[in-house]
């Protein structure tokens, strides 16, 4: 059995050795030197000449994929150009195309979420399930686009207006 000078002793050379035993010395930071940029070609330099072979082809223009032919598809019903699927554009024009976009590529080719958003301007999978969920919602219900009135209350989710008496106090 230890006594307890003994005792005391050993506890404070652990405490030493744990508090001063060990240095921690700074991080080391790596510093790259830049790239040098590259030279700019002189533009009065001729290109290089292009060797021209009898079997050389053009490339292929790119094929007719069923995504592009739906996008081809909605764009045209909706009189607008193929790139506003990417555009960042929140007006009801741009989001009505890409919710019937994105319904129309996960029910006709059954895309995934993540592959309808990288169509779609790399938007983000809930975008498209919420896409998706309103166009199924505007099929069923049928288009009701949302007008607004004098009292800022949205036509479209008004659904029964009641006329208030002096009565009421509710």
């Amino acid at each position: 059995m230890m006594t307890l000078e003994e005792l005391h002793a050993h506890y404070k050379a652990v405490r030493a050795r744990l508090d001063g035993g060990v240095k921690k010395e700074a991080p080391v930071r790596l510093i790259y030197p830049e790239p040098a940029p590259a030279p700019y070609p002189d533009p009065l330099d001729a290109p290089p000449p292009v060797a021209t072979t009898p079997h050389a082809k053009a490339p292929a223009a790119p094929a007719e994929t069923p995504a592009r032919k739906i996008l081809m598809e909605v764009a045209e019903k909706h009189k607008m150009p193929v790139a506003s699927f990417r555009s960042k554009s929140r007006t009801m024009p741009f989001i009505n195309l890409r919710h019937e976009a994105c319904y129309r590529l996960s029910t006709e080719l059954g895309f995934s979420l993540m592959q309808i958003g990288r169509l779609m301007g790399n938007r983000d999978h809930t975008t498209v399930l919420n896409a998706i969920r309103r166009h199924k919602k505007i099929l069923a219900e049928g288009y009701k686009p949302k007008t607004r009135t004098k009292s800022g209350v949205s036509s479209a989710r008004v659904t029964k207006v009641e006329t208030r008496t002096q009565n009421d106090h509710g």
